[in-house]
């Protein structure tokens, strides 16, 4: 608290309230805006030279480092084109805080704990006290939906129940709107939230239109997480569990298509969300989309990871690797697979400290399953060969077969890997029989070994 009342005090200084307040208007602009941030680092941050800030959708070259004073004082002066987020980051870790026209200077106070930088701290900050309002009631929606993850919602009782929860954040995320009007979530975001009345009457009709919002062809909605939000909650709860037709995403697509930085974003965030809901059925579905309509495909990345993924998912064969060992003898993954009843692909970092975390929790499971046909085949992302090889004494065990990428790890982009680590379950026919990511890989190795 002493340190808060410092920064405001003292760090910041005084500034001329003609410089905060503006003309109430109806509509936020959009044309190009100036914002300052003015802050400090409130607590010591070992790598307070690391901070940089951006734009959500920005470029690297567009980061700005802090570069804090020995107080951990910085400033920062940005021209923007558009309003949405805007981030901070140090690492590996980052936060968001909301920017628009409305607000020209952002107070801003960042901590650090034992392993990272916490959420920043923004004061007097009547878009981001809405922003983060509208978030929590989202996050809180999608927790009550939670509860009809695996419920039926062709049951008129069950839907209306469901549909009762969808009512009530409508009705508090208007109240919010009401409660902060002219901020650019009032303006913006709570409507294109929104669900029309009508479209609650029944689950066939919320599935019909649910995605049928023109907004997805505006390119500063993408600006937001609200497209994430939606489309997760369509494929997670709205959309049948059994039903992997592709014509509710095809839709906003086309929509989408109208305008190329949208359609850009949209491909991208609707590869995410798929593969995020494990749902392979409609990411083949996506993969043929995206090979008829090759004109339409406009994000180079996501069709890279979708051709790599389409020859990687879940029923395909597996695609061999063959890299060096500890000791520089080649090891290749089809020996492990046609030698054991199931291998374990592991692909990770060792300076990744998910991997740190996650890699020793297979031990036990390993030391269980060895013997009944488990092999444990590891491929580390090209690093320092000391690092690498501390990893492998500390974090694995006895009988693993480590191995390193090359230069281009390539076989990252074989697997359609996108996060680290990375797990890819194979069976003695080689064959994948499932994908998994950190907080998914013990449960899922669990149940897949016990029947040995």
């Amino acid at each position: 608290m002493k340190n808060l009342l410092l920064f405001l005090l003292l760090a910041i200084g005084p500034i001329a309230l003609s410089q905060t307040k503006t003309k109430a208007k109806s509509k936020i602009a959009d044309t190009k805006f100036n914002i300052q941030i003015q802050g400090i680092v409130l607590d010591n941050c070992s790598k307070k030279s690391d901070i940089a800030f951006g734009e959500f959708h920005g470029s690297d070259a567009e980061v700005q480092k802090m570069n804090p004073n020995t107080k951990g004082e910085f400033t920062a002066s940005y021209w923007l084109k558009e309003p949405g987020l805007f981030f901070y980051r140090i690492g590996s870790v980052t936060q968001y805080f909301l920017v628009s026209p409305r607000e020209k200077i952002y107070k801003i106070g960042l901590s650090c704990n034992s392993k990272a930088l916490e959420p920043l701290q923004i004061f007097n900050s009547t878009e981001n006290k809405a922003y983060q309002e509208f978030v929590n009631l989202n996050t809180l929606l999608t927790a009550d939906f939670e509860n009809y993850r695996a419920k039926n919602l062709n049951d008129t009782l069950i839907f209306k129940e469901f549909s009762s929860k969808l009512r009530d954040y409508q009705k508090k995320s208007s109240a919010l709107a009401k409660k902060y009007a002219n901020s650019y979530v009032a303006n913006r975001l709570v409507p294109a939230d929104r669900v029309n009345e009508v479209d609650l009457s029944s689950i066939q009709k919320l599935r019909e239109s649910y995605l049928k919002r023109q907004v997805f062809a505006d390119q500063k909605f993408y600006n937001t997480m609200l497209p994430s939000y939606l489309l997760e909650n369509y494929v997670n709860f709205v959309i049948d569990k059994n039903d992997n037709s592709f014509a509710a995403f095809e839709w906003v697509l086309n929509v989408a298509s109208k305008n190329p930085t949208s359609a850009k974003r949209l491909q991208d965030l609707l590869f995410e969300a798929i593969k995020k809901s494990k749902r392979q059925d409609l990411m083949r579905s996506y993969s043929n989309w995206e090979k008829a309509h090759p004109d339409k495909m406009v994000n180079e990345i996501t069709k890279f990871k979708l051709d790599g993924l389409s020859k990687s998912m879940v029923d395909a064969q597996f695609i061999n690797i063959a890299l060096k060992d500890t000791l520089g003898n080649t090891r290749e993954l089809k020996d492990a697979v046609t030698t054991s009843k199931y291998t374990l692909l592991t692909i990770y970092n060792p300076d990744c400290s998910h991997c740190i975390e996650t890699l020793p929790k297979l031990i036990p499971i390993w030391d269980k399953y060895q013997s009944k046909g488990l092999k444990i085949y590891t491929v580390a992302a090209k690093n320092d060969n000391t690092l690498w090889l501390n990893f492998i004494k500390k974090h694995t065990a006895p009988g693993w077969i480590n191995v390193m990428e090359d230069q281009t790890n390539s076989n990252f982009g074989k697997y359609s890997i996108t996060s680290l680590p990375s797990f890819v379950l194979i069976d003695s026919q080689g064959k994948i029989v499932s994908r998994m990511v950190a907080n998914e890989v013990v449960a899922e190795l669990q149940k897949w070994l016990a029947p040995l």
